[in-house]
């Protein structure tokens, strides 16, 4: 089963990241976006390939790569 076991935001809130640990013991991340559109508020998922990543310090400096690239923003809290 996989289990998110870390959440990534961008300084306005707008964007996070989890990382995911999956079953078979590699890490991925998925980014998404906040969404306020027609009466609904949520979380949207932005697509992007998959990645296996080794290692949880390698998944959080991808997840932090993909903020910056999402956001536009320069840090992450």
């Amino acid at each position: 089963m996989e289990q998110v076991i870390k959440e990534i935001w961008s300084r306005s809130n707008q964007y996070k990241v989890q990382i995911i640990k999956r079953k078979d013991g590699f890490f991925s991340t998925v980014a998404y976006l906040w969404v306020e559109e027609d009466g609904y508020e949520y979380w949207n998922p932005i697509k992007k390939g998959l990645s296996l990543i080794e290692t949880e310090e390698s998944a959080v400096a991808l997840a932090i790569e993909h903020l910056r690239e999402y956001s536009g923003e320069n840090s992450c809290l």
